[in-house]
């Protein structure tokens, strides 16, 4: 590879590893086809990015950014998954997804708000809730209280008018 192409390469990298708000290190060898083409799909449809790259250039890369602790997981085949949306679960959900149906995929290791969890902390927040479920359910919280209040404001008069309804019925029965 000509040394241009390796540094415009880095640079993409420096980049990825700069914006992206996740990134986990996977060892793709052995994966099929079949498995493979959908979940690049689905990385596409979710912004989340999968590159493969030089271990050594990766190093090189990861250098001075929050994502330095990725730097022992560089060896043999290694991809790079970056999740470029604020969810920062969507790539391990997605991983995870895939994996539990092939088990060529191993997930080496994955860096979040620049700790690296260990495999099972990454397969932990593969299941967690994404970030729009969790907003939707302190929203549904939110909104339970009020509703609730304003229901039972509105029961007492609902309740006295079909008492009185009740009442009329009976004096004119």
């Amino acid at each position: 590879m000509e040394r241009a192409r390796k540094e415009e390469l880095v640079a993409e990298l420096k980049e990825l590893f700069t914006t992206a708000s996740s990134c986990v290190v996977v060892d793709f060898s052995g994966v099929t086809m079949e498995t493979f083409t959908p979940m690049r799909k689905e990385f596409a449809l979710n912004k989340v990015r999968m590159l493969v790259a030089k271990n050594t250039l990766a190093k090189i890369a990861v250098k001075g950014t929050a994502y330095e602790p990725l730097i022992d997981s560089f060896k043999g085949m290694s991809s790079l998954v970056f999740t470029l949306d604020n969810d920062q679960v969507v790539g391990a959900k997605i991983l995870k997804k895939f994996a539990d149906k092939d088990d060529n995929i191993e997930i080496k290791c994955g860096v979040v708000d620049g700790k690296l969890p260990s495999k099972q902390d990454v397969e932990v927040l593969s299941k967690s809730p994404g970030k729009e479920e969790l907003q939707a359910t302190l929203l549904a919280t939110m909104l339970a209280v009020p509703q609730n209040f304003v229901r039972l404001l509105n029961a007492v008069p609902q309740n006295f008018v079909q008492l009185l309804n009740a009442y009329r019925e009976k004096i004119e029965g």
